[in-house]
């Protein structure tokens, strides 16, 4: 029987196999439903699934732990694998956010446990960067935000040609960029409506914090700290916390702050549900041109162009389409063609419509 994701229960046997939008198997069928294969089936968009009326106690496949599971629910789908990674650093470190929290100070060998093993996870998945935004949930928001950042920072430090030391520690800036968060009152982060001036105050005042929990700890070097301090201030001085520009910043600055922005710019928030990388790559054109470091722009750009080729998307018609042409100089706006009719839809020409979501 057919039956909406939010109704799948841990023990449920699939009775299909469950392919995605891209045409590789998901989850195949007799798989046992656990927790853990629930998250991942909505993080990848299923909305409905098959699944046997009368479940067979016998034919379950006992599994040990979340790997196994994971496992069991995509063979022929590495980035399932690279997915359940990506969720025990979030976890891991909204861990160890929660102890700072509480006044712990930072051990740089526990955060370096959680984003190497990622970052070099993430190398043979840079398919699944840009996708990241699908996972994050609202409520865990700033974790996920943080490995989400470490994860583009570093991304983009590879396109910029640094070699693997500086690629780690660009990501190590992505990721304790918001560790002073931990120093606002926990109030003021969950806050889901405006937030007051003086509130607003608080949260800018994050990269001081950050930066001074960083400042006496002698194993991160001071491009890592300044990165931290330095990453949401803009080229134009346009920035804060202290207005510096231009050359004034850290490279490992320019790379973090327009991971963070884009980052922040894609995932779901109280006020607006997520957005697509195309549109948020358009609106930073438009809207911040002049506020980031070109280099990076161009890397970004590189990549939603490599990225794009076949790529299932929804329109901001509610229609699902695929691109099948990218011209460099429109990168937001490919051409597309509709899954319903095989209609060409060039979006340059069209600016009453464009992608909103990736599938």
């Amino acid at each position: 029987m057919k039956i909406h994701i939010n109704q799948l229960q841990e023990g449920h046997i699939l009775s299909k196999d469950l392919i995605s939008a891209t045409k590789k198997p998901l989850a195949y069928k007799k798989t046992v439903v656990t927790p853990s294969i629930k998250e991942a089936l909505q993080a990848f968009l299923i909305k409905e699934v098959e699944v046997e009326e009368y479940p067979d106690q016998d034919s379950r496949i006992v599994k040990s732990d979340a790997n196994d599971e994971v496992e069991a629910l995509g063979q022929g789908d590495l980035s399932l694998d690279f997915y359940q990674v990506y969720i025990d650093a979030v976890q891991s470190y909204k861990y160890i956010f929660n102890s700072w929290q509480s006044g712990v100070l930072i051990d740089i060998g526990k955060v370096r446990q959680i984003i190497i093993p990622l970052v070099e996870k993430s190398q043979d998945h840079e398919d699944e960067i840009l996708k990241l935004y699908h996972y994050c949930k609202q409520e865990e928001y700033i974790y996920h935000h943080s490995i989400s950042v470490a994860l583009l920072s570093a991304f983009l430090a590879k396109r910029l040609g640094y070699m693997q030391g500086d690629i780690n520690q660009i990501a190590l800036t992505g990721l304790l960029c918001d560790c002073g968060m931990a120093k606002v009152s926990p109030t003021i982060i969950q806050k889901s409506v405006t937030l007051t001036e003086t509130e607003y105050h608080d949260i800018k005042q994050h990269p001081v914090h950050s930066y001074n929990l960083l400042k006496n700890v002698m194993s991160i070097k001071e491009g890592v700290k300044l990165g931290v301090l330095q990453h949401h201030e803009r080229i134009d001085g346009s920035g804060y916390p202290l207005g510096v520009k231009g050359e004034q910043l850290n490279p490992y600055s320019k790379i973090v702050a327009l991971a963070d922005t884009y980052q922040a710019m894609v995932a779901v928030r109280p006020y607006r549900s997520k957005q697509s990388p195309f549109k948020v790559f358009e609106q930073m054109m438009q809207d911040e041109f002049g506020k980031f470091d070109i280099k990076v722009l161009n890397a970004l750009k590189q990549a939603l162009i490599k990225f794009s080729a076949g790529t299932k998307v929804r329109l901001s018609d509610g229609f699902e389409a695929e691109i099948v042409f990218v011209d460099e100089k429109y990168p937001t706006r490919p051409l597309v063609k509709y899954d319903h009719s095989e209609e060409i839809i060039i979006l340059k020409d069209r600016n009453d419509l464009f992608i909103e979501e990736l599938l």
